[in-house]
C-alpha cells in the first residue's frame, strides 16, 4: 500500500549527480517543480560525509515520487547508487512512485552499465572491488530501475519541452496517488456502499443510464464516487469528473464553460463550442465513444439538463453518475427512483471505527470513554464529517469535557445537531484561527498554501501554526498543496460573519456575496468593521461608485474585483469598459491591504494618499493605469505585481521602492517605458530585485535596450521580451534567446562563445539583411553552438541560406516557413540530428535537397511553386525468421491505451499545386519503403519483450514476482512505443490511391475477409484515403483523420480498437484540391491472438472539415524466403481481401486458403539479437 500523504514531506525527491546536471538540467527542472507548487527535495549538501545522512533517508522515504536524472557521471560517486538503493527500497515497501530520467544516456547503458554511463561505473567498481556484494547490489537497483518508464533527453526535444512533459507526468501522477488515497482516507464501509452503485450501474448492459447518489451533505457521496471513479473509469474510451457543479456555477464559471470542459475531456482534447449545441463532428464522434461521466453536487435541474440532456448523443454502454442532496434534480431529469442510491448513514460499528481514528490518533483507546463514544456516534448520526470535526474536537480532552460537549448536542436533534456540533470545533479555535477560518471560508477556499500564508502573514501570530490546528481539527483540508474545506463547513463559516449582522451587512467582517457588496459600496455604508471584499463582476452589470467609497473601511486587508478563473472572455468583454466606475475618481485605499486586485481599474493611477507599507500583492491587469501611484513609495512587503495588458501603462515603480519583489507581469503593456529619459531602456536598478523569478515585457513597443545589470538578478528563470518593436541589443549571457518581432541590429561579437544556447528564435526579426549578416558568420562561429538544437528563422524575408546551417551538430528543429529563398543548401543533409523541418508557405520554393535520414517530419504545405520532392530516406532489412514463432505467441493486449495523435513520421505537402499527379503517385508509391521501416521496428519492439518474458522462467521464485511485475511495465512501454508509429506518412496532392492498394472501396468504410494464412504473418495494414475539401469558408486545413477497427473471430469475439492521426492545423487558406492521405497500422505482434481464427476486419475512416471520398488499406505480412529459410521479407497483398468483391476474386470456395502473391518484396537489414 502506499504510503499515505500525510506521512509524506515531500512531492518529489530529486536523485542526481551534482557535477553533472546540478548547475543546468536538474535546476531547470526543480524551478520549473516549484513554479507548480510542488514541494521538491534538492539535496544542496556539496561536502557529504561517508554515509548518506539520516535527514536524506527521510527525504527519500518522506517523498511519493523519486525522480532519477540518469546521467553519463551518475553511477561514478557512491552517492548516487546508495541513494537508489534507498528509493527502489522504499518502492517495494512503500509503493513509491519512481520516474527515471536519462539525460543524454540510453536506458541500455544503464540497465547493462555500458557507454559513457559503464565507465564511471567502471571507476567505482575499481575503487570498492573488495566490497563485491554492494556492487552487486548497485548493478542489481540500475538494472531494475531501468525497466521502469521515464524520459529520455534524446527523444524529447528541445530541453524546455522535456522539462515540460516530466512536470506534466509528475503532476498527472500526483493527481492520481492523490485521488487514490483520498477516496478512500477515513471513509469506513466504503467497499459496501460503491458495490451498491455497481449494482445500479450495470456496466454490461448496452443502455445510456444515469444514477444518482442522493444524501445529506457530509454524508460521504463525493468521496465514494471518486473511489468509483478510480476503479472502473478505465473501463471506458472517454471519462471526466467534474467536481462541485454548485460551487463552479456559483462563483460564476457558467454553464457553458462546464459544458466546454464536459465535452473536451471526453474526447481526450480542448474542444471550443458555444452554447448548448455540440458541433456535429463532435457528437458524432461521441456516439461511438463508450464514456463515464460524473457530476458531483448538482443542485438545480438546469445544470443537470444543460450538461446530459443530449443524453441522445452518447454511445449505448456509457454511463453518468450524479452526486445531489435534492432528489428531486433526479427526478425532473427522469431519472428511475431504483437508479437512485441513498447513501446510507454509518451504523454504530462503523461510526464508532471512524470516530476513534480522529479522537484517538493512536491505537489506544481509554476504556473509560467507550459509552461516551458510543453517544457522540449517536448524536453524529451516522454522518462522516460530523464524526470527524467532533472526534478530532474531542482529541485530549478531560471526561468531563467530553460530558459537556455531549450534553450541549443532547438537547438538539435533526440538521441543527449537525450544525451545533460543527460550531463546537469552530468554537474552541482562538481568535487568529477563527480569523484564518473565516478568510478561507470567504475567501480563499481552493487557494495554494504558500499564497495563502504569504497574503495572511502577521508578525503578531504564527499563521503556519494556525493553519495546522486547523488541519488538525478536521475545518481545513490540505490536497497537493491547496487549501480545501467541506462545503459544510464553508456553509458554516459563511453564516457565522452573515450572523455578525443579519439586516446591515456593511457592519460584517467579510462580504463576497455580489449582492452585498452592491449594496454597501453603492450606498456607502461601509464599516471599520470591514476586512475584506471580493467582487464577482461577472454577477453584475455594473456600478458606479462614489470616490469615498473605502473611506470608512480603515480595516480592510483584502480587496478584489475579479473575473472567474477559467471564464471565457469574449473580444468585446475583454475590449469593454470596466463594470466598476469610478466617476469622481478614487480618494481613499485604506493602508492596511496587503492583497489589492482590480480587474479593469478605470483610473490612471491608484490614490496619491494611498500608502503601500503593508500590500504584499498587487494584481491591476486589463488596467488603464499610466502609472501604479505617483511620486515614491515605500512597498518593501510587496512581492508580486501583475499589469498585464495594461496598454496604456508607461511607468512602474522604481525598484529600489520594492526591493523583496518576486515576480512582475507586464505581458502585453504596449506602450511601456520603463524610464524618465530618451533611452528607453530597463533601468540598472532593476539589480535590486534579488529574488525577481519572473519578468514579462512582451510587446513593451518602445523599449530600446535591456541593461546589463539584468544579469545580476541570481533568481530570474524566465525572461521574455517578445515582440518589443524597437528593441536594439540584448544579453549575451542567456541559454534561450528569442528576439521574434525586434529590431535587434547586430549580433553581439561574444554570440560565438554561447556554447550552451539551446534556444534562438528570430522569427520576424529586422536584422538588416539578415542573410548576409548569417553568411557573414565564420563557420567557426556557427560550429561552437554546439548546444542549439532549435532554430526559428520564419518570416525573416530570407532569399538564401548559408551553406554554415550544416555546422549545426545539435539542431534538432529548423523553422523556416514564409521566406523568399528558392532551394536549400546541400550541406542540409549534414544535420545528423535533424527531426522537424518546417518550409510551409515558403512562395518561392522549387526543389529540396537529399535530407538527412534522421528526418522525421517534413512540413512544405502552400510551397505552391514546388516541383520535386527529396528523395525519402529508407533502408533495405532483412529479419531473422526464428522470430516468427516466437512473436507469435504474444497476443495484443487491448486495454493497452493508444497514445493518441502520437505520429512520429510525416512529410506533407498540402496544397502544393504544381506538384503532378504523376509525381505524387511516385512518392505515395516509396511510401511503401517506409510502412517496411515501421514494421520492421515493430518487430524488434516486441521481440524485446519476448527475450524478457521468457528469460523470467529462469528466474527464482522470489525474483520472479518482482521480474513479473517489472515485466508488465515493459511491455506497456513497448505497445506504447507501437503506438507512436501509427500516424500519417505522407499527405500530398492528389486523388487516387496508389495502384499497390490491393483492396480500395468508394467511401470511408472498408471491410476485409482475412484468409487463414494472414492470421499467422500478419504485421499490419497500411492504409490510405482521399480527402476531398469541404465547401465551408476556412482559414486553414486541418487534416485529422480517425478510423475505428473492428476483427470478428469465426467463435464470434469481436476486437475493436479505435486511433487517429494527429489533428495537423495549418493556418493559411487552402485551395479547393483533393489530397491524399497514406498511413501504416501495426497489429502489435505477428498475428492476432488466434480465438478460432478469424473472419473480417473492418476500418471505418472519419476526417474533420473534410470528405473521405475513397479509401484503401493493404495488409502487409511476413513471408519466408523460400531460398533463404533463416529469413523473411515483408510483402505487401496484391489480392483482393476486400469482403464484397471476395467471390468475384478469387473464384474458389470459402474453405480455400489463398497464396500470396506479392507485387514487392521489401529486404530489410538484420535484427540485432542478444
Amino acid at each position: 500500500m502506499a504510503s499515505s500523504s500525510s506521512s509524506c514531506n515531500y512531492d518529489v525527491f530529486l536523485s542526481f549527480r551534482g557535477e553533472d546536471t546540478r548547475e543546468n538540467f536538474t535546476s531547470h527542472l526543480y524551478a520549473a517543480l516549484c513554479g507548480k507548487k510542488i514541494k521538491t527535495f534538492i539535496d544542496e549538501d556539496l561536502n557529504r560525509g561517508d554515509e548518506i545522512s539520516p535527514a536524506l533517508l527521510n527525504a527519500i522515504e518522506g517523498s511519493k515520487i523519486s525522480v532519477i536524472i540518469f546521467s553519463k557521471d551518475y553511477a561514478s560517486s557512491k552517492w548516487c547508487p546508495n541513494e537508489l538503493v534507498n528509493i527502489l527500497k522504499c518502492k517495494n515497501l512503500n509503493g513509491q512512485i519512481v520516474i527515471p530520467i536519462y539525460y543524454h544516456v540510453s536506458p541500455s547503458d544503464v540497465r547493462k552499465q555500458t557507454g559513457t554511463f559503464g565507465e564511471g561505473f567502471v571507476r567505482l567498481e575499481q575503487q570498492f572491488k573488495e566490497k563485491a556484494e554492494t556492487v552487486q547490489k548497485w548493478r542489481d537497483v540500475m538494472t531494475q530501475t531501468s525497466y521502469l518508464s521515464g524520459h529520455e533527453s534524446t527523444k524529447i526535444r528541445p530541453e524546455a519541452m522535456l522539462v515540460e512533459v516530466i512536470v506534466k507526468d509528475i503532476l498527472k501522477k500526483l493527481e492520481c496517488t492523490s485521488m487514490s488515497s483520498d477516496s478512500s482516507k477515513g471513509l469506513v464501509g466504503l467497499s459496501s456502499r460503491i458495490e451498491c452503485i455497481k449494482s445500479l450501474l450495470c456496466t454490461g448492459l448496452p443502455d445510456v443510464r444515469i444514477v444518482g447518489i442522493w444524501g445529506m451533505g457530509g454524508i460521504g457521496k463525493t468521496t465514494i464516487v471518486k473511489a468509483l471513479f478510480n476503479q472502473i473509469s478505465n473501463e471506458f474510451e472517454g471519462k471526466c469528473f467534474i467536481e462541485n457543479v454548485r460551487e463552479e456555477i456559483e462563483n460564476g464559471v457558467g454553464l457553458v464553460h462546464l459544458h466546454k470542459q464536459v465535452v473536451s475531456l471526453l474526447l481526450g482534447e480542448r474542444l471550443e463550442t458555444g452554447g448548448p449545441n455540440i458541433p456535429a463532428y463532435a457528437l458524432e464522434r461521441l456516439r461511438r465513444t463508450k464514456v463515464f461521466m460524473v457530476l458531483d453536487d448538482v443542485s438545480e435541474f438546469e445544470q443537470l439538463k444543460y450538461l446530459v440532456g443530449w443524453l441522445d448523443g452518447f454511445c449505448p454502454g456509457s454511463r453518468i453518475v450524479v452526486t445531489t442532496r435534492d432528489k428531486q434534480v433526479l427526478r425532473k431529469q427522469g431519472v428511475k427512483d431504483e437508479h437512485v442510491y441513498e447513501v446510507e448513514r454509518l451504523n454504530e460499528d462503523e461510526g464508532l471505527e471512524l470516530f476513534y481514528k480522529y479522537a484517538f490518533r493512536q491505537n489506544h483507546r481509554p476504556e473509560h470513554l467507550t459509552v461516551l463514544s458510543k453517544k457522540a456516534v449517536r448524536y453524529a448520526e451516522g454522518n462522516p464529517l460530523a464524526l470527524e470535526v467532533l472526534g478530532s474536537s474531542l482529541q485530549q480532552k478531560s471526561k468531563q469535557d467530553w460530558e459537556n460537549v455531549l450534553d450541549n448536542l443532547k438537547q438538539i436533534s435533526g440538521a441543527s445537531r449537525i450544525y451545533k456540533l460543527l460550531r463546537i470545533s469552530y468554537e474552541e479555535l482562538t481568535f487568529e484561527e477563527k480569523s484564518i477560518f473565516l478568510d478561507i471560508a470567504c475567501f480563499f477556499k481552493g487557494e495554494g498554501k504558500d499564497r495563502v500564508l504569504m497574503l495572511l502573514h502577521d508578525r503578531q501570530y504564527n499563521v503556519t501554526q494556525a493553519l495546522s490546528v486547523l488541519i488538525d481539527k478536521s475545518l481545513i483540508i490540505e490536497h497537493n498543496n491547496r487549501l480545501h474545506m467541506h462545503e459544510l463547513l464553508q456553509e458554516m463559516g459563511q453564516e457565522i460573519v452573515r450572523q455578525e449582522d443579519i439586516k446591515k451587512p456593511g457592519k460584517r467582517s467579510r462580504l463576497w456575496h455580489h449582492k452585498d457588496v452592491r449594496h454597501v459600496l453603492k450606498h456607502n455604508e461601509g464599516t471599520d468593521a470591514i476586512e475584506g471584499i471580493f467582487l464577482n463582476l461577472s454577477k453584475i452589470k455594473g456600478i458606479n461608485l462614489n470616490s469615498r467609497a473605502f473611506t470608512n473601511m480603515p480595516n480592510l486587508r483584502v480587496l478584489k474585483f475579479y473575473i472567474p478563473e477559467g471564464l471565457d472572455m469574449s473580444f468585446e468583454e475583454q475590449h469593454s469598459d470596466s463594470k466598476v466606475q469610478f466617476l469622481d475618481g478614487l480618494d481613499y485605499l485604506p493602508e492596511k491591504l496587503r492583497y489589492l486586485h482590480l480587474h479593469k481599474y478605470p483610473l490612471r493611477t491608484l490614490p496619491s494618499n494611498f500608502k503601500p507599507k503593508n500590500l504584499i500583492e498587487l494584481n491591476l491587469p486589463f488596467s488603464k493605469v499610466v502609472q501604479i501611484w505617483e511620486g515614491k513609495k515605500k512597498a518593501f512587503k510587496l512581492k508580486s505585481i501583475n499589469l498585464s495588458h495594461s496598454q496604456y501603462l508607461i511607468r512602474i515603480p522604481d525598484p529600489s521602492e520594492a526591493p523583496n519583489l518576486e515576480r512582475i507581469n507586464l505581458w502585453n503593456c504596449t506602450h511601456l517605458n520603463l524610464c524618465d529619459t530618451a533611452i528607453e531602456e530597463v533601468p540598472s536598478s532593476v539589480e535590486c530585485l534579488t529574488n525577481l523569478e519572473y519578468l514579462y515585457i512582451n510587446r513593451c513597443k518602445r523599449l530600446k535596450r535591456v541593461s546589463t545589470s539584468i544579469c545580476k538578478l541570481k533568481s530570474l528563470i524566465w525572461l521574455c521580451l517578445n515582440e518589443c518593436l524597437n528593441l536594439e541589443s540584448f544579453l549575451e549571457s542567456l541559454k534561450k534567446i528569442n528576439l521574434g518581432r525586434t529590431t535587434v541590429t547586430e549580433l553581439p561579437s561574444s554570440f560565438e562563445n554561447i556554447e550552451g544556447l539551446g534556444t534562438l528564435g528570430l522569427e520576424r526579426s529586422q536584422l538588416p539583411h539578415l542573410l548576409s549578416g548569417l553568411v557573414s558568420l565564420p563557420a567557426s562561429l556557427l560550429s561552437g553552438l554546439f548546444s542549439l538544437n532549435w532554430l526559428n528563422l520564419n518570416n525573416c524575408a530570407l532569399t538564401a541560406i548559408p551553406e554554415e546551417i550544416g555546422c549545426l551538430p545539435s539542431l534538432e528543429w529548423l523553422e523556416l516557413r514564409e521566406n523568399n529563398f528558392e532551394s536549400l543548401p546541400v550541406s542540409i543533409k549534414q544535420l545528423s540530428r535533424l527531426k522537424r523541418l518546417d518550409l510551409s508557405n515558403c512562395s518561392m520554393l522549387q526543389s529540396i535537397p537529399e535530407l538527412p535520414p534522421s528526418l522525421k517530419w517534413l512540413q512544405a504545405g502552400n510551397c505552391k511553386r514546388l516541383q520535386s520532392l527529396p528523395e525519402i530516406p529508407s533502408r533495405p532489412e532483412e529479419i531473422d525468421a526464428s522470430l516468427l514463432q516466437k512473436l507469435s505467441k504474444y497476443s495484443y493486449d487491448d486495454e493497452v491505451e493508444d497514445v493518441n495523435g502520437s505520429s512520429s513520421i510525416r512529410f506533407l505537402f498540402m496544397d502544393c499545386i504544381k506538384m503532378y499527379q504523376e509525381e505524387s503517385k511516385n512518392n505515395l508509391a516509396e511510401s511503401q519503403l517506409r510502412i517496411q521501416h515501421m514494421a520492421v521496428t515493430s518487430l524488434r519492439l516486441f521481440y524485446e519483450f519476448q527475450v524478457i518474458r521468457n528469460s523470467l522462467s529462469f528466474a527464482p521464485l522470489s525474483l520472479y514476482l518482482y521480474l513479473r511485475f517489472v515485466a508488465s511495465q515493459i511491455m506497456i512501454f513497448i505497445l506504447q512505443e507501437c503506438c507512436k508509429l501509427r500516424g500519417p506518412i505522407l499527405i500530398s496532392p492528389g486523388s487516387e490511391i496508389p495502384e499497390w492498394f490491393s483492396n480500395q472501396s468508394a467511401g470511408s468504410e472498408i471491410t476485409l475477409q482475412l484468409p487463414q494464412h494472414c492470421c499467422q504473418n500478419l504485421i499490419g495494414f497500411a492504409l490510405c484515403v482521399v480527402l476531398v475539401s469541404c465547401d465551408i469558408e476556412w482559414s486553414g486545413f486541418n487534416t485529422d483523420y480517425r478510423y475505428s477497427f473492428e476483427m470478428t473471430t469465426l467463435s464470434g469475439r469481436k476486437h475493436f480498437r479505435r486511433w487517429c492521426f494527429k489533428t495537423l492545423w495549418f493556418d493559411y487558406p487552402m485551395t479547393k484540391i483533393d489530397h491524399v492521405a497514406l498511413g501504416f497500422n501495426p497489429c502489435g505482434n505477428v498475428g492476432f491472438p488466434d480465438d478460432n481464427h478469424h473472419t473480417t476486419v473492418s476500418f471505418d475512416f472519419f476526417s474533420i472539415f473534410s470528405k473521405v471520398s475513397r479509401c484503401g488499406v493493404c495488409p502487409v505480412y511476413a513471408n519466408t524466403k523460400g531460398t533463404n529459410p533463416s529469413t523473411f521479407t515483408l510483402n505487401f497483398a496484391t489480392e483482393v481481401w476486400k469482403l464484397d468483391d471476395m467471390a468475384s476474386a478469387r473464384g474458389t470456395s470459402d474453405e480455400e486458403e489463398l497464396e500470396p502473391s506479392p507485387k514487392r518484396t521489401c529486404r530489410g537489414d538484420q535484427l540485432n539479437t542478444p
